[in-house]
């Protein structure tokens, strides 16, 4: 099932296009990854699918006009993580996982035993459960970050979009956040993330879609994308590239100056 379709999507920020004719699919149990140097619309492409910037082109969620769904149905059907990991009010952490739960109360009703469940779940999974009391602001920066994805998982929502969820994050959380992630998509979520970290992508994502100057530049399986060639043309780089216990790694290694990068 098609969760998430996006046709030629264009943003344009301060007088100039960075996103640009970018279309996109995503189903359930798939779990994609946005990749590409900084600055190129990986960002901005994310929060235009989540309504959240003006873009020509169209997006559907499940079907339905992005446009004609209430602001409660869209976030019950959409959860969104943006950067950042700013909270603008001294909330404790289990208060702010909670706030995931708003899309599925009434006005003026109270959470329910489901809605406690999703919670302690959300928490439990991000590793976080001892954190329930702490007030946000005293957290470090990979604390927050876990914590803003518990609020993301509570809502328990079809379709998620995030931005950079394994940043500022140590190496065994990284991982933990991705089969976090990779498992979400395998209990019929879909998923799309912006990621750095180009093992992690081919390791955890089932595509990837490279973006260069808000220009999609290539889409498929890891071998396809993160081939010599696009390293090049996109990040300037060359890298080291295998398997171990079956699974790809790719290690950016050296910077390519103008010439060798084919660049004028």
């Amino acid at each position: 099932m098609t969760l998430l379709e996006a046709e030629r999507i264009s943003v344009d920020l301060g007088g100039r296009t960075v996103v640009n004719q970018v279309s996109l699919r995503a189903a359930a149990g798939q779990l994609l990854a946005l990749i590409g140097p900084n600055g190129a619309g990986k960002t901005t492409l994310l929060a235009a699918l989540a309504g959240l910037r003006r873009f020509r082109g169209s997006v559907r969620l499940r079907g339905r006009p992005l446009a004609t769904l209430g602001r409660r149905e869209r976030a019950r059907v959409l959860a969104y993580l943006p950067q950042g990991h700013i909270a603008h009010w001294p909330l404790t952490v289990r208060r702010l996982v909670e706030l995931g739960r708003l899309p599925h109360l009434a006005p003026w009703r109270t959470p329910v035993a489901a809605d406690r469940l999703a919670v302690e779940e959300a928490m439990q999974r991000t590793d976080i459960a001892e954190l329930a009391e702490r007030p946000f602001d005293t957290l470090s920066g990979g604390e927050r970050a876990r914590v803003m994805l518990a609020r993301v998982l509570a809502v328990e929502a079809p379709l998620v979009l995030a931005d950079e969820p394994v940043a500022a994050l140590d190496p065994y959380h990284q991982l933990r956040v991705m089969e976090l992630l990779r498992d979400y998509a395998d209990s019929g979520a879909a998923l799309v993330v912006v990621l750095h970290d180009l093992t992690l992508a081919a390791r955890f994502c089932d595509e990837l879609l490279l973006l260069r100057e808000g220009a999609l530049v290539a889409r498929g399986p890891a071998d396809e994308v993160l081939s010599a060639v696009h390293l090049a043309e996109a990040y300037r780089v060359t890298a080291l590239r295998g398997e171990h216990e079956d699974q790809r790694y790719v290690l950016p290694w050296r910077r390519l100056v103008a010439e060798e990068s084919g660049d004028a």
